[in-house]
């Protein structure tokens, strides 16, 4: 009877292990499901349902690793950054040596804008762990954030030496080219990644890009100034009817134009053409000539010649001429100008020379540009001289003091429609005040 009990009661305790190894394995089973969930979530860019997972998680194991870490991520990519940082820095208490910890805390960091402590913190890792490829990528993408191209080509060789198939480098590689304007080697660059990883879209994305930049581009446009005056007279009004042709490879456009001025009760026409001709990546010239007719307001000839050059990928410097020849006399003035990349921005000082001005033979014309994409911007600027911007018609050629301030949009919309606009406002001393409005509507084929 008694052997007959402790049978029935290791047959219960069996039972009772059998079910309990069950229910243990069962909710292993639920915690690595929620996991993964959260990873295909975090991978698809589903990062509210990241969130959502990690939170309700969190709730019963608040010191759980992979749900912080992948909360921590799911709130940086949102643009959350010191909640993930909040995150991050709990976790390096309880692992101050994790690798994935300091290179995402480094990202972190360099995401804010805080770049020198991020370029720190990726160096402190390659003290330890010299061959760290994410720790190399981290410092060239901080290069290319604040636009040292030739530092992040000099990082990009060194990943390439140690890895010389990682993609990611080609990636960036190519688009520094692309920025650069050297398409040829940018699609290069984007094939090599393509190879390495041919089921990445962005990869494929950018090689379109740069294959699209080898294909001619056709613009025609139409535009119109007005300007008016606070002294009663009638406003001008300047149509002019533009056809642009893209040249092959991106080197440069050639523009074909006509312009019809109304002037103090006259008409006046001229029609011409200008070459913008890349000779190489860093090097281009302007070239443009007019011819006015019956030329009773504009130039009977207008030639015009400029050579820009860019200084080490951030500036750029030009030098040139312009010719007027009007019915009762020729003047020659001299231009040039300096800009500087910065960031999103582009500012540069434009300067002209008129020989035959009297007490007012320099002007000055400064404009800052606000870059969205390659050809979206807003831009604004001011002036001050004898001719702060440029000339049209004899009358500008008078050699008085003027000051002027200028704004306004360059946009491309729905990918083949180009929308310039610009309002100026124009003070000549001792002369009426006048208010410039131009507006031109481009469509491309």
């Amino acid at each position: 009877m008694i052997k007959r009990k402790q049978k029935i009661k290791k047959i219960f305790l069996i039972l009772l292990l059998f079910l309990g190894s069950r229910e243990i394995i069962f909710t292993a089973s639920v915690f690595t499901d929620k996991k993964e969930l959260a990873r295909q979530a975090l991978a698809r860019k589903d990062y509210p349902q990241v969130v959502a997972i990690c939170q309700q998680e969190l709730k019963k194991n608040p010191q759980d690793y992979d749900f912080n870490f992948l909360l921590a991520q799911a709130e940086a990519f949102q643009g959350h950054w010191e909640r993930a940082q909040e995150i991050i820095d709990q976790l390096l208490s309880l692992y101050p040596q994790n690798l994935d910890l300091l290179l995402f805390r480094s990202r972190l960091l360099g995401w804010k804008g805080d770049f020198d402590a991020a370029r720190q913190s990726f160096e402190k890792i390659l003290t330890f762990d010299s061959n760290n490829i994410e720790a190399h990528l981290g410092l060239m993408d901080l290069a290319w954030w604040q636009h040292q191209e030739e530092q992040a080509l000099c990082i990009g060789q060194k990943i390439l030496a140690l890895n010389p198939q990682e993609a990611r480098v080609y990636f960036r590689i190519g688009k520094i080219y692309y920025r650069q304007g050297r398409f040829d080697e940018a699609r290069q660059y984007f094939q090599q990644a393509i190879n390495y990883d041919p089921n990445n879209q962005d990869y494929r994305q950018y090689l379109q890009l740069t294959q699209a930049h080898f294909k001619a581009i056709y613009e025609i446009r139409y535009s119109l100034e007005i300007i008016s005056f606070d002294d009663q007279r009638t406003p001008y009004q300047t149509h002019d009817l533009t056809l642009e042709i893209g040249l092959p490879q991106k080197k440069g456009s050639l523009l074909v134009s006509g312009q019809r001025t109304r002037r103090f009760a006259q008409d006046d026409s001229r029609a011409g053409a200008e070459l913008f001709y890349s000779f190489s990546p860093s090097t281009y010239t302007n070239l443009s000539f007019q011819i006015g007719s019956p030329a009773n307001l504009f130039p009977q000839s207008t030639f015009h010649i400029e050579i820009y050059q860019s200084l080490l990928r951030q500036g750029e410097v030009s030098l040139g001429f312009r010719q007027y020849n009007f019915k009762s006399q020729h003047n020659r003035i001299y231009t040039g100008s300096a800009g500087l990349y910065w960031g999103k921005l582009f500012s540069f000082l434009r300067w002209f020379y008129n020989p035959i001005a009297n007490n007012a033979s320099w002007a000055l014309l400064g404009q800052t540009r606000l870059y969205y994409s390659n050809e979206n911007y807003l831009f604004a600027g001011l002036g001050q001289g004898a001719r702060p911007f440029e000339l049209a018609t004899f009358e500008d050629l008078l050699p008085q003091e003027s000051t002027l301030f200028f704004g306004g949009i360059n946009w491309i919309f729905a990918q083949q429609w180009h929308l310039k606009g610009q309002f100026t406002s124009r003070h000549d001393k001792g002369s009426a005040n006048r208010f410039t409005v131009f507006f031109s509507l481009g469509y491309r084929f």
